[in-house]
Protein backbone atom coordinates (compact mmCIF):
# COMPACT_ATOMS: atom_id res chain seq x y z
CA UNK A 1 0.00 0.00 0.00
CA UNK A 2 1.38 3.38 -0.92
CA UNK A 3 2.01 5.88 1.90
CA UNK A 4 -0.75 8.30 2.78
CA UNK A 5 1.59 11.09 3.67
CA UNK A 6 3.50 12.78 0.89
CA UNK A 7 6.72 14.69 1.12
CA UNK A 8 6.51 17.90 -0.88
CA UNK A 9 9.76 19.41 -2.02
CA UNK A 10 9.53 22.65 -3.90
CA UNK A 11 11.44 25.81 -4.46
CA UNK A 12 8.52 27.92 -5.67
CA UNK A 13 8.90 29.01 -9.22
CA UNK A 14 12.68 28.96 -9.12
CA UNK A 15 14.08 27.43 -12.30
CA UNK A 16 17.50 25.91 -12.54
CA UNK A 17 17.69 27.05 -16.15
CA UNK A 18 15.15 28.11 -18.73
CA UNK A 19 11.66 26.89 -17.91
CA UNK A 20 9.87 23.61 -17.49
CA UNK A 21 7.72 21.76 -15.00
CA UNK A 22 8.22 18.26 -13.74
CA UNK A 23 5.12 16.13 -13.45
CA UNK A 24 4.57 13.14 -11.20
CA UNK A 25 3.67 10.75 -14.00
CA UNK A 26 5.73 7.59 -14.23
CA UNK A 27 6.91 7.01 -17.77
CA UNK A 28 9.23 4.67 -19.61
CA UNK A 29 10.16 7.48 -21.94
CA UNK A 30 13.50 9.06 -21.13
CA UNK A 31 15.08 12.10 -22.73
CA UNK A 32 18.68 13.24 -22.70
CA UNK A 33 17.88 16.51 -24.46
CA UNK A 34 16.01 18.28 -21.65
CA UNK A 35 17.88 21.41 -20.61
CA UNK A 36 15.75 22.62 -17.72
CA UNK A 37 13.70 21.29 -14.85
CA UNK A 38 11.69 23.00 -12.14
CA UNK A 39 12.30 21.65 -8.64
CA UNK A 40 8.68 21.09 -7.73
CA UNK A 41 7.51 17.58 -7.02
CA UNK A 42 5.60 15.55 -4.46
CA UNK A 43 7.91 12.98 -2.90
CA UNK A 44 7.17 9.60 -1.43
CA UNK A 45 6.93 9.51 2.38
CA UNK A 46 9.21 6.46 2.35
CA UNK A 47 12.01 8.45 0.68
CA UNK A 48 11.92 12.17 1.55
CA UNK A 49 15.03 13.81 0.09
CA UNK A 50 16.23 17.29 1.03
CA UNK A 51 19.23 18.98 -0.56
CA UNK A 52 22.33 19.59 1.60
CA UNK A 53 21.34 17.25 4.42
CA UNK A 54 23.30 14.35 5.88
CA UNK A 55 22.47 10.83 7.00
CA UNK A 56 24.93 8.81 9.05
CA UNK A 57 25.16 5.04 8.66
CA UNK A 58 27.20 2.27 10.19
CA UNK A 59 29.02 0.11 7.66
CA UNK A 60 28.65 -3.46 8.90
CA UNK A 61 32.03 -4.94 9.78
CA UNK A 62 33.87 -1.60 9.75
CA UNK A 63 33.81 -1.14 13.53
CA UNK A 64 32.99 2.57 13.25
CA UNK A 65 29.38 3.25 14.37
CA UNK A 66 27.92 6.11 12.35
CA UNK A 67 31.17 6.53 10.46
CA UNK A 68 29.65 6.46 6.98
CA UNK A 69 28.62 10.07 6.34
CA UNK A 70 26.12 10.21 3.48
CA UNK A 71 25.46 13.58 1.87
CA UNK A 72 22.13 14.09 0.10
CA UNK A 73 22.32 16.54 -2.80
CA UNK A 74 20.11 17.64 -5.66
CA UNK A 75 21.94 16.55 -8.82
CA UNK A 76 21.55 19.48 -11.21
CA UNK A 77 23.18 17.87 -14.23
CA UNK A 78 21.24 14.61 -14.11
CA UNK A 79 17.99 16.41 -13.25
CA UNK A 80 18.37 18.68 -16.26
CA UNK A 81 19.20 15.71 -18.47
CA UNK A 82 16.23 13.63 -17.33
CA UNK A 83 13.69 16.41 -16.96
CA UNK A 84 12.77 15.55 -13.37
CA UNK A 85 14.35 15.90 -9.94
CA UNK A 86 17.17 13.44 -9.23
CA UNK A 87 19.00 13.24 -5.90
CA UNK A 88 22.37 11.72 -5.15
CA UNK A 89 23.16 9.84 -1.95
CA UNK A 90 26.94 9.80 -1.65
CA UNK A 91 28.02 6.86 0.54
CA UNK A 92 31.72 7.48 0.81
CA UNK A 93 34.46 6.72 3.30
CA UNK A 94 37.72 4.78 3.27
CA UNK A 95 35.86 1.44 3.00
CA UNK A 96 32.99 2.25 0.63
CA UNK A 97 32.73 4.54 -2.39
CA UNK A 98 29.22 4.46 -3.80
CA UNK A 99 26.76 7.01 -5.19
CA UNK A 100 23.08 6.10 -5.55
CA UNK A 101 20.76 8.26 -7.67
CA UNK A 102 17.05 8.37 -6.87
CA UNK A 103 13.81 9.92 -8.00
CA UNK A 104 11.08 10.03 -5.33
CA UNK A 105 7.48 10.52 -6.51
CA UNK A 106 3.99 10.20 -5.07
CA UNK A 107 3.56 6.74 -6.55
CA UNK A 108 7.03 5.28 -6.48
CA UNK A 109 10.70 5.35 -5.57
CA UNK A 110 12.95 5.01 -8.60
CA UNK A 111 16.60 4.04 -8.85
CA UNK A 112 18.17 6.10 -11.65
CA UNK A 113 21.81 5.05 -11.52
CA UNK A 114 24.81 3.82 -9.53
CA UNK A 115 28.38 5.12 -9.41
CA UNK A 116 31.05 2.93 -7.87
CA UNK A 117 32.83 1.26 -9.26
CA UNK A 118 31.12 -2.01 -8.34
CA UNK A 119 33.11 -5.14 -9.18
CA UNK A 120 31.04 -7.96 -10.69
CA UNK A 121 33.12 -11.08 -11.34
CA UNK A 122 36.29 -9.56 -12.85
CA UNK A 123 34.49 -6.59 -14.39
CA UNK A 124 34.44 -3.15 -12.79
CA UNK A 125 31.14 -1.34 -13.46
CA UNK A 126 30.94 2.43 -13.01
CA UNK A 127 28.56 5.24 -14.05
CA UNK A 128 25.68 2.78 -14.42
CA UNK A 129 22.62 4.59 -15.81
CA UNK A 130 19.27 2.94 -16.45
CA UNK A 131 17.51 4.04 -19.65
CA UNK A 132 14.23 3.41 -17.83
CA UNK A 133 14.14 4.09 -14.06
CA UNK A 134 13.94 0.98 -11.88
CA UNK A 135 10.80 1.17 -9.74
CA UNK A 136 11.34 0.08 -6.14
CA UNK A 137 7.63 -0.07 -5.24
CA UNK A 138 5.46 -2.70 -6.90
CA UNK A 139 6.22 -6.40 -7.30
CA UNK A 140 7.77 -7.28 -10.67
CA UNK A 141 8.57 -10.87 -11.64
CA UNK A 142 10.66 -10.08 -14.72
CA UNK A 143 11.40 -6.94 -16.69
CA UNK A 144 14.11 -6.11 -19.23
CA UNK A 145 15.54 -2.61 -19.67
CA UNK A 146 18.56 -1.03 -21.33
CA UNK A 147 21.40 0.71 -19.53
CA UNK A 148 24.89 2.10 -20.06
CA UNK A 149 28.04 1.93 -17.95
CA UNK A 150 31.80 2.32 -18.05
CA UNK A 151 33.51 -1.08 -17.81
CA UNK A 152 37.05 -2.02 -16.84
CA UNK A 153 38.82 -5.32 -16.23
CA UNK A 154 38.18 -8.37 -18.38
CA UNK A 155 35.62 -6.28 -20.28
CA UNK A 156 36.68 -2.72 -21.00
CA UNK A 157 34.55 -0.03 -22.63
CA UNK A 158 33.22 3.45 -21.99
CA UNK A 159 29.48 4.02 -22.16
CA UNK A 160 28.93 0.35 -22.96
CA UNK A 161 25.39 -0.77 -23.83
CA UNK A 162 23.95 -3.16 -21.26
CA UNK A 163 20.82 -5.28 -21.06
CA UNK A 164 19.38 -5.71 -17.57
CA UNK A 165 16.70 -8.16 -16.55
CA UNK A 166 15.37 -7.55 -13.05
CA UNK A 167 12.75 -8.66 -10.58
CA UNK A 168 11.44 -6.76 -7.56
CA UNK A 169 9.57 -7.81 -4.45
CA UNK A 170 8.15 -5.63 -1.65
CA UNK A 171 7.39 -6.53 1.95
CA UNK A 172 5.77 -4.26 4.55
CA UNK A 173 5.99 -6.80 7.37
CA UNK A 174 9.63 -5.99 8.07
CA UNK A 175 11.21 -3.86 10.79
CA UNK A 176 14.63 -2.36 11.40
CA UNK A 177 16.56 -2.36 14.68
CA UNK A 178 19.89 -0.55 14.74
CA UNK A 179 22.94 -2.28 16.18
CA UNK A 180 24.42 0.83 17.76
CA UNK A 181 21.79 3.09 19.32
CA UNK A 182 18.54 1.12 19.55
CA UNK A 183 16.49 2.78 16.78
CA UNK A 184 13.46 0.67 15.85
CA UNK A 185 11.32 1.38 12.76
CA UNK A 186 8.71 -0.40 10.64
CA UNK A 187 9.91 -0.62 7.06
CA UNK A 188 8.96 -1.12 3.46
CA UNK A 189 11.51 -3.57 2.06
CA UNK A 190 12.43 -3.59 -1.62
CA UNK A 191 14.45 -6.56 -2.89
CA UNK A 192 15.89 -5.92 -6.35
CA UNK A 193 17.58 -8.76 -8.27
CA UNK A 194 19.40 -7.76 -11.46
CA UNK A 195 21.08 -9.79 -14.21
CA UNK A 196 23.41 -7.57 -16.24
CA UNK A 197 24.62 -8.53 -19.72
CA UNK A 198 26.88 -6.70 -22.16
CA UNK A 199 24.47 -6.25 -25.07
CA UNK A 200 27.06 -6.63 -27.86
CA UNK A 201 28.46 -9.99 -26.79
CA UNK A 202 25.86 -11.57 -24.50
CA UNK A 203 27.29 -14.40 -22.43
CA UNK A 204 26.57 -15.27 -18.83
CA UNK A 205 24.92 -12.38 -16.96
CA UNK A 206 26.52 -10.68 -13.98
CA UNK A 207 24.31 -10.83 -10.90
CA UNK A 208 23.70 -7.84 -8.60
CA UNK A 209 21.06 -8.11 -5.86
CA UNK A 210 20.21 -5.03 -3.78
CA UNK A 211 17.97 -4.69 -0.72
CA UNK A 212 16.57 -1.39 0.57
CA UNK A 213 14.60 -0.82 3.79
CA UNK A 214 12.62 2.44 3.82
CA UNK A 215 10.86 4.10 6.76
CA UNK A 216 8.16 6.79 6.53
CA UNK A 217 9.40 10.29 7.16
CA UNK A 218 13.05 9.25 7.24
CA UNK A 219 14.04 7.28 4.12
CA UNK A 220 16.64 4.52 3.80
CA UNK A 221 17.42 2.86 7.13
CA UNK A 222 19.34 -0.08 5.71
CA UNK A 223 20.78 -1.13 2.36
CA UNK A 224 22.91 -4.03 1.20
CA UNK A 225 24.18 -5.65 -1.99
CA UNK A 226 25.04 -9.24 -2.88
CA UNK A 227 27.15 -10.01 -5.96
CA UNK A 228 26.74 -13.26 -7.91
CA UNK A 229 24.75 -14.99 -5.15
CA UNK A 230 27.66 -14.82 -2.72
CA UNK A 231 27.10 -16.11 0.80
CA UNK A 232 27.86 -12.69 2.30
CA UNK A 233 26.84 -9.18 1.30
CA UNK A 234 29.44 -7.12 -0.55
CA UNK A 235 28.47 -4.30 1.81
CA UNK A 236 25.68 -3.45 4.24
CA UNK A 237 24.83 -0.08 5.78
CA UNK A 238 22.51 0.60 8.73
CA UNK A 239 21.04 3.92 9.87
CA UNK A 240 22.71 5.69 12.80
CA UNK A 241 21.85 9.42 12.90
CA UNK A 242 21.05 12.54 10.84
CA UNK A 243 22.01 16.20 10.40
CA UNK A 244 20.14 19.32 9.17
CA UNK A 245 16.89 17.35 9.48
CA UNK A 246 14.26 17.06 12.24
CA UNK A 247 15.30 14.80 15.09
CA UNK A 248 13.41 11.52 15.36
CA UNK A 249 10.71 11.28 18.04
CA UNK A 250 9.85 7.90 19.60
CA UNK A 251 7.03 7.06 22.02
CA UNK A 252 6.14 4.16 24.25
CA UNK A 253 2.56 2.90 24.17
CA UNK A 254 1.74 4.89 27.33
CA UNK A 255 2.76 8.13 25.61
CA UNK A 256 6.08 8.59 27.39
CA UNK A 257 9.21 9.47 25.45
CA UNK A 258 11.40 6.54 24.40
CA UNK A 259 15.01 6.00 23.36
CA UNK A 260 16.10 9.33 24.82
CA UNK A 261 14.07 11.39 22.35
CA UNK A 262 12.01 14.52 23.06
CA UNK A 263 8.37 15.40 22.42
CA UNK A 264 9.53 18.75 21.01
CA UNK A 265 10.45 18.85 17.33
CA UNK A 266 13.97 20.14 16.79
CA UNK A 267 16.47 20.44 13.99
CA UNK A 268 19.66 18.40 14.30
CA UNK A 269 22.56 20.83 13.97
CA UNK A 270 26.13 20.02 15.08
CA UNK A 271 27.13 23.68 14.67
CA UNK A 272 25.07 24.76 17.68
CA UNK A 273 25.43 23.91 21.37
CA UNK A 274 21.93 22.38 21.35
CA UNK A 275 19.49 21.39 18.64
CA UNK A 276 17.25 24.19 17.39
CA UNK A 277 13.49 23.90 18.12
CA UNK A 278 11.23 23.94 15.05
CA UNK A 279 8.91 26.88 15.71
CA UNK A 280 5.58 28.04 14.36
CA UNK A 281 7.19 31.41 13.63
CA UNK A 282 9.42 29.76 11.03
CA UNK A 283 7.41 26.70 9.90
CA UNK A 284 3.93 25.35 9.23
CA UNK A 285 2.87 21.70 9.07
CA UNK A 286 1.84 20.70 5.56
CA UNK A 287 0.02 17.47 6.46
CA UNK A 288 -1.77 18.74 9.59
CA UNK A 289 -5.18 17.50 8.41
CA UNK A 290 -3.91 13.97 7.86
CA UNK A 291 -2.32 13.95 11.31
CA UNK A 292 -5.55 15.21 12.91
CA UNK A 293 -7.44 12.37 11.24
CA UNK A 294 -5.33 9.81 13.10
CA UNK A 295 -6.89 10.76 16.43
CA UNK A 296 -4.26 9.01 18.56
CA UNK A 297 -1.70 11.80 18.32
CA UNK A 298 -1.82 15.57 18.71
CA UNK A 299 0.62 18.14 17.37
CA UNK A 300 0.59 21.36 19.39
CA UNK A 301 2.59 24.58 19.63
CA UNK A 302 4.15 26.00 22.78
CA UNK A 303 2.79 23.54 25.33
CA UNK A 304 6.33 22.47 26.28
CA UNK A 305 8.72 25.01 24.70
CA UNK A 306 7.59 28.50 23.69
CA UNK A 307 6.54 28.66 20.02
CA UNK A 308 7.96 25.18 19.29
CA UNK A 309 5.98 22.32 17.77
CA UNK A 310 5.51 19.31 20.03
CA UNK A 311 3.62 16.05 19.75
CA UNK A 312 1.76 13.88 22.24
CA UNK A 313 0.14 10.45 22.16
CA UNK A 314 -3.56 10.30 23.09
CA UNK A 315 -5.51 7.59 24.88
CA UNK A 316 -7.53 6.59 21.84
CA UNK A 317 -9.24 3.30 20.89
CA UNK A 318 -7.48 3.42 17.51
CA UNK A 319 -4.00 3.67 19.03
CA UNK A 320 -1.92 1.13 17.06
CA UNK A 321 -0.53 -1.78 19.04
CA UNK A 322 2.02 -2.56 16.33
CA UNK A 323 5.26 -0.70 15.62
CA UNK A 324 4.14 2.38 13.66
CA UNK A 325 5.85 5.35 11.98
CA UNK A 326 4.22 8.50 10.63
CA UNK A 327 5.59 11.45 8.74
CA UNK A 328 5.25 15.03 10.00
CA UNK A 329 5.95 17.41 7.14
CA UNK A 330 7.16 20.95 7.82
CA UNK A 331 7.28 23.86 5.38
CA UNK A 332 9.29 27.00 5.97
CA UNK A 333 7.07 30.10 6.02
CA UNK A 334 9.37 32.34 3.99
CA UNK A 335 10.22 29.77 1.31
CA UNK A 336 9.06 26.48 -0.16
CA UNK A 337 11.66 24.44 1.74
CA UNK A 338 10.27 21.23 3.24
CA UNK A 339 11.61 19.14 6.11
CA UNK A 340 10.36 15.64 6.87
CA UNK A 341 10.22 14.26 10.43
CA UNK A 342 9.77 10.69 11.60
CA UNK A 343 7.57 9.94 14.63
CA UNK A 344 7.56 6.31 15.75
CA UNK A 345 5.27 4.53 18.21
CA UNK A 346 6.81 1.40 19.71
CA UNK A 347 4.82 -1.83 19.74
CA UNK A 348 2.73 -2.91 22.70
Amino acid sequence: MLPKYLFYLAFGTFLLSGCGLETDEDSDEESDSVTSVQMEVEQNAYLPLTNATTLFYSLVGAGDPGGLETLVTYDISLSNSKGYSVYRLALQNSSLNLDLYFRSTTNNIQLIGIDGPVTLDDVSVDNLRFATPVNLIGNTSSRTINATADLAGSLSADDAALTINYSLSNNTDESFTSDDNNWVFPTLRAELDMEITLTAIGGDPMQLDMTFDFTKGLGIVSHSAVINDAADAAYEIRFYDLDKLPNIIVFNQDGTEALGTSMVFSLADPDTASDTPITSTDYVIVNQNELDDLGWLTVDVGSITADAFDIQINDDPELPSDLTSVQVLFKKRNSEERLSANVTLLAL
